[in-house]
């Protein structure tokens, strides 16, 4: 199966639900109009598995929730906020496309506590799951005017199926899953969508060890030595122990020169008549190109909507314009997202059809 890679720029936008306060222990799932008791990760899995007497294979993924109070850069430009506030004591993790999926209701589900003084969390996901988002349980809605809109908190789209050799540089050697490792959010990476007006985080992915440390290497990685030796970390914590702020990281390994070539490179010859562009041809929502569809194509969309990404020919933009209105709108990522999830057609139509 292709690796679908989620650009940390990409912003989910899900149906409005109104949330109450102690949004931490009461969350709204399943029915809008019906308040329920939230329940973690594990337990909806859990409870799937004696529903359908199916096993769900998962991972866990961690989490450290931005507390305002952990010197971020960009806290003085209300860019890395608090994700704490009255009504959200804890973070949510919500996922689609594969079961059980979280409930239709944002906040999805309750993240478990691993370390209640370093904030950090922990939920168990289906490996099925190829992205899902880290939140802080609150619905603010998509109305500017209810007075939770801005307090709600969110990552991007964050990748979980693994990472390749180099594709991160904090996790250099890569891995074959995602599992035990923590999602940072860097405070670099944390912006304010220009249509919603809400924030979302971008950050990247650590081996986790225990008691607030991550690093570039698993346990079993030959250049782990111990999780003091290994850590990252050491300056996010303060003299008290307290977790004190991301820290950017880069491979501590020498670049090597590039190989200086022996013979002189020879320029490439000049065509005697100008060449002509093939005609704009696409695949309906291919954005990335690529002639495939994939969770990058509908990253790709957002980021053209939000005007993060110029590059796109709009002849071609028009020529894969996903829901076929003639219009690029972030019903274009949804129809997408609703592809991928095999809940209908490309076209729209219903019910989803796999291609030959």
């Amino acid at each position: 199966m292709k690796k679908f890679i989620s650009i940390l720029v990409a912003v989910m936008l899900v149906a409005s639900v109104v949330v109450t306060a102690s949004a931490y222990t009461i969350w709204p799932c399943d029915d809008p109009d019906i308040v329920v008791e939230s329940k973690t990760a594990a337990e909806a899995i859990a409870a799937y598995e004696a529903e359908f007497s199916k096993t769900v294979d998962t991972n866990r993924y961690y989490f450290q929730m931005p507390d305002g109070q952990s010197g971020m850069r960009g806290a003085e430009d209300n860019l890395a906020p608090s994700w704490y506030n009255d009504y959200t004591k804890g973070a949510g993790v919500y996922w689609w496309g594969s079961a059980p999926a979280a409930c239709d209701a944002w906040a999805g589900y309750q993240a478990a506590m691993e370390d209640d003084a370093q904030h950090i969390f922990y939920a168990d996901v289906p490996k099925a799951v190829v992205a899902f988002i880290w939140n802080n349980g609150i619905d603010g809605t998509m109305d500017p005017e209810y007075p939770l809109y801005k307090l709600a908190c969110q990552t991007v789209d964050v990748a979980c199926e693994y990472p390749d050799p180099g594709e991160y540089n904090t996790m250099p050697e890569g891995a074959d899953s995602f599992d035990h490792c923590i999602f940072i959010v860097n405070p670099d990476e944390v912006s304010i969508n220009p249509l919603s007006e809400k924030q979302t985080c971008g950050g990247t992915w650590y081996f986790y060890y225990v008691n607030g440390c991550y690093g570039m290497y698993a346990e079993d990685s030959s250049k782990f030595k111990s999780v003091e030796e290994n850590c990252c970390n050491p300056d996010h914590f303060d003299a008290n122990g307290n977790h004190v702020g991301f820290v950017p990281v880069v491979p501590t390994e020498p670049e090597t020169d590039a190989p200086v070539p022996t013979e002189p490179e020879t320029e490439a010859p000049v065509p005697t008549e100008p060449e002509t562009e093939d005609p704009v041809v696409g695949i309906r929502g291919d954005y990335d190109m690529d002639k495939s569809i994939t969770i990058v194509d509908a990253t790709r969309a957002q980021n053209i909507i939000a005007g993060l990404f110029t590059g796109a020919d709009p002849e071609y933009l028009k020529a894969v314009d996903a829901d076929g209105d003639g219009e690029l709108t972030i019903m274009d990522a949804t129809r997408i997202q609703n592809f991928l999830a095999e809940l209908m057609n490309m076209d729209g139509s219903k019910p989803y059809v796999p291609a030959n």
